[in-house]
């Protein structure tokens, strides 16, 4: 089952062996998290004492798209989830809300029943219809949309509208999971009438959007910047915007953005590339936020029909890697190791039943002389590893040099294979780029808080992560109690499991599990420190500090 698309962080790092030593790279950040209080990260700033009028926020690059259908990566989602609104709401905290329905229930384990809010329309004035929810669901449905966002939907096999304000969804099997991704890009509603009408420039800058956000689109430069204003009209006197006007400019430098926020010319980020962390945490203007986070990275299996399709190997690099170390340089300690396979953030139910087994699973450390063994006893020693890196894509690259070391170390004949940052994309979406290729890595997370979001997409046999072929029947059956469990504490249950299996078997190899980092300058406050950014209209509570 597919659930996200590849979404790689070009985190700028050195590109030299990471446990070499790296000129001048922060250790370990004086402010550092640790272990104990990973878990209590707190998921949103202070609430904002009053209105700003404008504020200057950084992507990583620009955005491609403002469609929700084929939103993929940070930027399309950071701005689409500042525009338009689905279904179901994510709270900071992970736990899921009504949004633009609402109410919603399975009148039966193959029946969800969505009910619209009254009052909603769309920044032209034209009221949230079922006809427009219908639309929205069957467009994302349709693999000719050219969206990513089809598979998370396939138990789908009716849309009725129901009278003036109701949609029921009739699904093939029980689908617990639905309701996470009706609060994703993938339950985002758009006008019906204006989508048709602009046809393939929906979502471009000549195309523009119609949603039913806290703010609307005012201008589009591709290339240049974004902007957003006010709708003064939002139907949520909860999260009515309090800044009047957002810019969002894509920046793709690490010293541009740092000279950015210490002047003021940029308010904001939700960081993804740590290589000046240090010199941020010494701007005076500005505040590191640490909260939790969806992210996990990965070392990936490219196929199990070479040295990754033995067991014991995976195991044994998994064993060599210093997580450690790893986790000091790219992210200034301020990651932690993962004893499950997906990062505490995706805990959006059943928190407890999450917590008490990540405090019963070991904390990963390195065992050189087991992995030396695996290796032996996989008859693996001398065998070729080639691992896929970019040079230009430095935190892709640090971990492809720490991979490599970490195999050398074991006894395997360790290579890279280096690409263009314009090509690593193709490792993720043509099988020819993957040809020659045992392994590569990347940082990535699903789409709601749930560890099944990202589980799901690279263990299934059609996941559209799985790029190995890996199949599991114990684990797939595991996934699908999850699947079709009502009960949030029973469907954590087989979740843990699943969890269990895949630390087992390693179909990906977790490296660690960082926190998020929110940089604000200190005027302003208001924004989630969570990943909830990434799918809720995070900006409208963004506003003056005390």
């Amino acid at each position: 089952m597919r659930i996200t698309t590849m979404k790689t962080v070009a985190l700028a790092t050195c590109a030299t062996a990471l446990l070499a030593g790296c000129g001048g790279r922060p250790e370990t950040s004086a402010t550092a998290i640790s272990s104990s209080n990973f878990l209590g990260l707190p998921s949103m700033t202070a609430a904002a004492a009053g209105p700003a009028d404008s504020a200057t926020w950084a992507l990583y690059r620009d955005p491609t798209t403002i469609d929700p259908a084929t939103a993929f990566d940070y930027p399309e989602n950071t701005v689409v989830s500042t525009l338009c609104e689905s279904l179901l709401r994510q709270q900071p905290d992970g736990s899921l809300a009504p949004g633009l329905a609402s109410e919603y229930h399975f009148a039966t384990p193959t029946t969800l029943v969505l009910k619209l809010r009254a009052g909603v329309r769309f920044w032209d004035g034209q009221p949230l219809t079922p006809a427009d929810v219908a639309f929205s669901l069957q467009r994302n449905m349709d693999t000719q949309t050219g969206g990513f966002y089809s598979t998370v939907l396939n138990r789908i096999t009716k849309i009725s509208v129901d009278g003036p304000d109701t949609v029921t969804l009739t699904l093939s099997s029980p689908d617990y999971w639905l309701p996470g991704e009706l609060s994703s890009m993938a339950g985002v509603v758009i006008e019906e009438r204006y989508a048709r009408g602009q046809g393939q420039r929906y979502g471009t800058p000549d195309g523009g959007a119609m949603c039913t956000g806290p703010y609307k689109l005012a201008e589009w430069t591709a290339g240049r910047s974004l902007t957003v204003t006010a709708n003064p009209n939002y139907w949520d006197p909860s999260l009515k915007p309090m800044t009047n006007r957002i810019d969002f400019r894509g920046v793709s430098n690490a010293a541009t953005l740092t000279t950015g926020l210490s002047t003021g010319e940029i308010s904001g980020t939700y960081l993804t590339d740590t290589s000046t962390f240090r010199e941020l945490e010494q701007i005076k203007n500005v505040e590191i936020h640490k909260g939790p986070s969806g992210e996990t990275e990965f070392l990936i299996p490219a196929n199990l029909t070479g040295v990754l399709g033995d067991l014991r190997v995976r195991q044994a690099l998994s064993l060599a890697f210093d997580r450690n170390a790893f986790s000091a340089a790219v992210y200034g300690g301020n990651a932690v190791g993962p004893r499950m396979s997906t990062n505490p953030g995706t805990w959006g139910y059943a928190k407890d039943a999450f917590t008490a087994a990540w405090n019963a699973a070991p904390d990963p450390a390195p065992d050189l002389e087991r992995a030396k063994q695996l290796i032996r006893e996989a008859g693996a020693t001398g065998k070729p590893f080639v691992i896929a890196t970019s040079t230009g894509l430095s935190t892709v690259n640090t971990a492809a040099n720490a991979w490599l070391e970490a195999a050398d170390s074991i006894g395997l004949n360790a290579s890279l294979s280096n690409v263009s940052p314009q090509n690593y994309i193709n490792l993720f979406t043509d099988p020819k780029a993957r040809e020659g290729v045992d392994a590569f890595s990347t940082t990535t997370y699903g789409d709601s808080a749930d560890p099944a979001a990202l589980i799901a997409s690279y263990t299934e046999p059609k996941g559209a992560q799985n790029y190995s072929g890996y199949d599991n029947p114990q684990l797939h059956a595991a996934l699908e109690r999850a699947r079709t469990q009502a009960d949030p504490d029973q469907r954590a249950a087989a979740m843990i499991e699943a969890d269990r299996l895949v630390m087992a078997d390693l179909p990906w190899i977790p490296m660690v599990h960082p926190a998020l980092f929110l940089i604000l300058d200190k005027k302003l406050t208001g924004a989630p420190s969570s990943f909830a950014y990434m799918q809720a209209p995070w900006l409208a509570g963004l506003g003056r500090g005390q």
